[in-house]
């Protein structure tokens, strides 16, 4: 049993979004021409409009508050922030009632995939709304490495070759988020007050240790901050393809709490955790701030001329498995690190010239890590392939268990505890398939591989 999130709050009636207005507001002293249009039209043009116009439209005279309450508008508004269209409103009476019960969080499951700046492991999880229970709820993704098998390489006999069929399941024991409307039979609904962020409550699943993690929302840094400001201060890190920015937990990030919704970013939230055993990384207080920022799609939706993109599980041997963003980028960009060189057009003869390139086996591969360890942490590249095409193949593979995939040149990136004297090193890519490929690490005599993740499926879950 979760307490809803509501109960903590200054709870308050919001006019333009679904409160009582007297009856001597509801009827305007002259009449207005929109409402005198046919109800087709009318319906077409308010059906362009946002929430909170919608409701403002509701609130000037009697005929146009019938139109902005028809519910059809209320379920494209919630279906337009769904990644599955929803046909009912479940467990509330009107698709209207459910869209103000979480209102203004819907951006929520409309980014689904959300990373975090812990140190150093970070975390990924994924927000859905599930319209049987009525909640919007957040679950971390984990994956266990499975079979623990290795063999050596047929082609490199002293090369081991480790096996990788990884479980990837959401921790639903425990989920990271977890907002709920206190009552949906009831006909209106409770709207935050956003000048009491602090004061969001979101219950772990071990309720009976009274245990929260308030919600905060967050506003983004603009232009200028954003120049002036160390970029291991905001979050996402320069990494990560982002439209945006905003600033990591700290005395400086407080002016990014948002108190009126103008101020609010879609792309970020905070979750305060209070200290517990999982918790490593404590300030004096005992709590536990993460920063989370959205995944946006474009960056792990691969394309026809970008197989490779998207969001992906790799073997990282005694840390375990750990998430990965692979960016396929198809013009040479300049990744600005020190000391960093890798020769693109270096052709040593072995590459036959009547090899065929496809549309997608070209440009630049980057790992980027989304969770990390102690060595590599969250936010850092893994590693990079220069060119996967003409430029970067080392040859075709012959021996099994990568007979005719594509073995291109890559940089693996290395570093002792706590990321000391981290470098990157000479290594090979692997190219069995755009849902499966291998690192070879060559000083190391290690191939470990990687898979994509199917996001459809946990969303399923």
């Amino acid at each position: 049993m979760y307490t809803n999130f509501y109960t903590s709050t200054q709870i308050h009636q919001n006019p333009s979004l679904g409160g009582r207005l007297e009856e001597n507001q509801r009827e305007p002293t002259r009449s207005l021409l929109l409402a005198k249009l046919p109800s087709e039209i009318i319906h077409v043009i308010i059906s362009h409009l946002s929430a909170p116009d919608l409701a403002c439209v509701g609130a000037t005279c009697r005929a146009l508050a019938e139109h902005a309450s028809n519910d059809l508008l209320w379920a494209n508004l919630i279906n337009a922030r769904l990644p599955h269209r929803i046909k009912t409103p479940g467990i509330f009476k009107t698709f209207r009632r459910l869209f103000l019960a979480y209102y203004p969080c819907w951006f929520l499951p409309e980014h689904k995939i959300w990373f975090a700046d812990n140190e150093p492991t970070g975390s990924l999880i994924l927000t859905r709304y599930d319209n049987r229970r009525g909640v919007i709820e957040g679950y971390e993704i984990v994956a266990e490495r499975g079979s623990s098998q290795f063999h050596f390489w047929k082609a490199e006999p002293t090369v081991l070759v480790q096996a990788f069929d990884p479980k990837v399941r959401l921790s639903l024991d425990e989920p990271a988020l977890f907002l709920k409307d206190p009552d949906p039979s009831s006909k209106s609904a409770p709207i935050q007050h956003l000048s009491r962020t602090n004061d969001w409550k979101l219950p772990l699943a071990h309720e009976a240790n009274r245990i929260y993690k308030p919600l905060l929302l967050c506003s983004a840094i603009s232009d200028q901050q954003e120049s002036i400001t160390d970029p291991g201060q905001y979050w996402p890190p320069p990494t990560v393809p982002s439209k945006t920015h905003t600033l990591r937990s700290g005395e400086d990030s407080q002016q990014q709490l948002v108190g009126k919704l103008s101020d609010m970013s879609e792309e970020f939230f905070r979750l305060d955790r209070l200290q517990n055993y999982r918790t490593l990384f404590a300030d004096g207080n005992g709590k536990y701030i993460q920063t989370y920022s959205a995944l946006d799609p474009e960056s792990y939706t691969p394309t026809k001329e970008k197989p490779y993109q998207g969001l992906w599980v790799g073997d990282y041997s005694t840390h375990g498995c750990e998430f990965i963003l692979v960016l396929q980028n198809r013009e040479q960009d300049d990744i600005q690190r020190e000391g960093w060189n890798i020769e693109t057009n270096n052709h040593d003869g072995t590459i036959e010239s009547d090899i065929r390139e496809t549309i997608g086996q070209q440009g630049q591969l980057q790992g980027i890590k989304l969770t990390g360890d102690m060595n590599v942490p969250r936010g850092q590249y893994s590693w990079v392939s220069e060119d996967i095409g003409p430029a970067g193949l080392v040859g075709v593979a012959v021996d099994e268990p990568f007979t005719g995939a594509r073995m291109v040149r890559c940089k693996g990136h290395v570093a002792g505890i706590g990321f000391q004297d981290d470098i990157f090193i000479d290594s090979q890519l692997i190219l069995i398939s755009t849902d499966l490929m291998a690192h070879y690490w060559k000083e190391m005599g290690h191939i470990s591989y990687f898979r994509r993740v199917d996001i459809d499926a946990l969303l399923q879950t």
